[in-house]
């Protein structure tokens, strides 16, 4: 019994070391076990916090090259704003040179008490241009051109045609108004260079009267561009040659000269081609030159102001939402 008692307490005792041993390997299992979940949590957030810093650099990165770009297109802006002042305030100027070389309202007025100027630039400076002049034997030079081009191109060229008018005209004396056209052609080849290889023919359309008002005589010259006389109800056209001032692939000829009568409070009417040539009404088409000289016909019987002033709102009702697409100049002259 004694041994039995024995072998079974030592048994026991043995069982119990046993499961004394597990319960610690458990524990060290689990310790290990907890141990490598916080050493993967621990990387983990390690890996987090890399990415993290990552995305930080990367997006204070993104911002400084932003600002700096910020920075460089703000610069630049003021660069192109500078630069635009500098353009606008230049051709602010050249209008005011453009204007200084044309005729003035008020010497308009002095020479041509009843007459009007319906001047409508497509841009600040215009190619349109017009020009008066009074000789001493009371002829009355008036003219309307279109040169080459709108805007500044069309400037410059309109200033070399008063330039050249003042000097064939005032200084010269030429007063034929065929010569006046065939001296200034003959000039603007000279002063640009012009041959037969140019590519640009550069000149301008122009009409050119000689009214006496004493005599009621009318001389008339044009390049493309005609002459209309309302006479009561009657409306007479006087076409330019077919040739401009200035260099042409066609056979260059003289320029031809016109002669008329008038008569009290006939109308004389002499333009560029901006008015017909506009595009506008329902369908978007050009207001073309029948319907023109209709409206010249109809309004020609009104006040010289009036007429300016109805031609302004008929062009204005016309175009509606179209943008005007070229310069446009119309003068009216009352016998």
């Amino acid at each position: 019994k004694e041994d039995i008692t024995k072998y079974e307490s030592e048994k026991e005792f043995e069982v119990k070391q046993q499961l004394d041993s597990l319960k610690h390997l458990d524990e060290i299992r689990i310790q290990q076990a907890e141990t490598k979940a916080k050493e993967e949590e621990i990387k983990t957030q390690k890996i987090i916090e890399s990415v993290l810093f990552v995305g930080i650099l990367l997006v204070i990165g993104f911002l400084g090259f932003v600002y700096k770009q910020l920075n460089t297109t703000k610069k630049q802006k003021v660069v192109i704003e500078e630069k635009q002042q500098e353009i606008s305030d230049s051709i602010n100027y050249a209008k005011r040179i453009q204007d200084a070389m044309m005729t003035s309202s008020v010497y308009l007025k002095d020479t041509l008490p009843k007459s009007f100027i319906f001047f409508k630039p497509k841009d600040v400076v215009s190619g349109d241009f017009y020009w008066i002049y009074k000789d001493q034997e009371g002829n009355i030079f008036f003219t309307v051109a279109d040169c080459t081009g709108h805007g500044v191109p069309g400037a410059f060229m309109s200033m070399i045609g008063t330039s050249l008018l003042n000097e064939i005209i005032v200084e010269k004396g030429i007063s034929d108004t065929n010569k006046i056209l065939d001296e200034m052609r003959t000039q603007i080849i000279k002063s640009l260079n012009q041959d037969t290889t140019d590519d640009q023919k550069d000149g301008m359309d122009i009409s050119i009267c000689k009214l006496n008002m004493k005599k009621k005589t009318l001389e008339f010259s044009g390049a493309h561009n005609p002459l209309l006389i309302v006479s009561g109800n009657e409306l007479i056209t006087i076409k330019g040659d077919s040739q401009a001032v200035g260099l042409e692939n066609v056979d260059i000829k003289p320029f031809t000269k016109h002669s008329m009568k008038l008569k009290k409070d006939d109308m004389i009417y002499i333009y560029s081609d901006g008015y017909q040539d506009q595009f506008g009404g329902e369908n978007g088409k050009k207001y073309m030159t029948a319907n023109f000289k209709k409206l010249l016909l109809k309004i020609s019987k009104e006040d010289e102001k009036k007429q300016n002033k109805l031609l302004e709102i008929e062009l204005a009702n016309w175009m509606q939402k179209e943008e005007q697409i070229d310069d446009i100049c119309v003068m009216g002259v009352r016998v």
